[in-house]
C-alpha cells in the first residue's frame, strides 16, 4: 500500500552519524548506509521507491558484545558501550515498527533509549 514501486527500510545506527572510533569499519559502513538511502529517496519521483533508514541506538543484544572481536583495535569496546545507556530490543523493534507505519520517504530516524525521533542530516 506503499504506491507504485514500493518502499525500501534500510537499517543503519547512530554510529552513522555519530562515528565510534574504535569501530571504524562499523561506523563507516553505517554513513554509508544513511548517505545511500538518502540518495534514493531523492529518486522517489522518478522510480516511485521511497526510502528512509532506521538507525538504533546501544541495543543490548550479542552484537554489543561482539564488537571487540575485530582486530582486538580496542579490547573493551563492549565494555565501555555498555557503560552508556542502552535500550533493550523490545524498545528497538516497538520503535522501528513506527517508523515503517509512518513511512516517510527520505527519513533519518533515530531509535535510542525507547525513542524515536527524526534526525536532521547536514548534507
Amino acid at each position: 500500500k506503499g504506491g507504485p514501486g514500493g518502499i525500501i527500510c534500510n537499517i543503519g545506527s547512530v554510529t552513522g552519524f555519530n562515528a565510534i572510533y574504535q569501530v571504524p569499519v562499523y561506523s563507516g559502513s553505517k554513513a554509508a548506509v544513511v548517505n545511500f538511502t538518502s540518495s534514493l529517496a531523492k529518486l522517489a519521483p522518478i522510480t516511485g521507491v521511497t526510502a528512509y533508514t532506521v538507525n538504533p541506538g546501544i541495543t543490548r543484544t550479542t552484537l554489543v558484545h561482539k564488537f571487540n572481536s575485530w582486530l582486538d583495535v580496542e579490547p573493551k569496546v563492549a565494555e565501555k558501550l555498555l557503560e552508556h545507556p542502552t535500550q533493550t530490543s523490545q524498545q528497538c523493534a516497538e520503535n522501528f515498527v513506527k517508523a515503517i507505519e509512518l513511512n516517510k520517504n527520505g527519513a533519518i530516524w533515530k531509535l535510542d533509549l525507547g525513542t524515536l525521533e527524526p534526525i536532521t542530516w547536514t548534507k
